[in-house]
């Protein structure tokens, strides 16, 4: 069984417990009172020249424990201070030991848009994460059919929040090419072998001929990095290790 397998069931499982402690219902309940702003995750990344989606995680199944004295708030203040255009939170918790606390506790201190980094598999999910505070949510195309992606994509329309729809290859890409309101993520890491490569994201901006917002995701390492997709026509990039770590500033 693939890590992504492993991390897709243990997501289901988990949904069972939070489902018995907030249901939809109460979520939704919850959400008619709080009248919350529409998304400017999108907003905050068109038309510039580039843009940088800086993610906040402690650690993940490939790297292991980036992160040993771990402050997402911190962390979202020096991004902002240094430039980011928008965050990206993990809150999955077992794999990436992230937390819905920590998207919680960022959206008190920045004024920027967060994507909601993690697994979604039920509506649930997405209500759930208006209520937290994301701005953005992410479509995952290798575990979603089709109708799921249109379903949640709907969703996310009613509550006013943007959604990012990763892909992983071609088969993926021409999948969802039909979505014109969406992000469109190329994540360069094989989420079955975790091995990356940069050039993903450059094949298949060469071969995607719609309007959407295009993000490269994973194995950015630095200036040169961003430089080099630049020059392959991207200009908004998700990156998260190397910021983490500090490897490279200012964004």
């Amino acid at each position: 069984m693939s890590i992504l397998q492993n991390i897709v069931d243990k997501t289901r499982a988990k949904l069972v417990e939070r489902k018995a402690e907030l249901t939809l219902s109460q979520i939704k309940i919850s959400l008619q009172g709080l009248n919350l702003p529409k998304s400017r995750f999108k907003e905050k990344l068109a038309y510039k020249s580039e843009a940088i989606i800086a993610e906040i995680k402690k650690a993940s199944p490939s790297a292991g424990v980036i992160a040993e004295n771990f402050d997402p708030v911190q962390k979202a203040k020096e991004y902002e201070l240094n430039g980011a255009s928008a965050l990206s939170i993990l809150t999955e918790e077992d794999f990436f030991m992230g937390s819905m606390e920590h998207l919680k506790k960022v959206k008190k201190v920045t004024s920027l848009p967060i994507l909601r980094k993690d697994f979604m598999i039920d509506e649930y999910q997405i209500y759930e994460s208006k209520l937290i505070g994301a701005d953005c949510i992410l479509l995952i195309a290798s575990i979603l059919s089709d109708k799921k992606i249109e379903d949640f994509i709907n969703i996310a329309k009613e509550l006013e929040l943007d959604y990012l729809i990763e892909v992983h290859d071609e088969a993926e890409l021409k999948r969802i090419a039909h979505h014109e309101g969406a992000l469109i993520g190329i994540n360069n890491r094989d989420l079955k072998t975790f091995e990356v490569d940069l050039d993903n994201s450059v094949r298949l901006r060469k071969l995607f001929k719609e309007e959407n917002i295009f993000i490269a995701e994973s194995g950015i390492k630095s200036r040169e990095d961003m430089n080099y997709l630049k020059f392959n026509d991207i200009r908004v990039f998700l990156i998260g290790e190397s910021l983490m770590r500090g490897d490279f500033f200012k964004i």
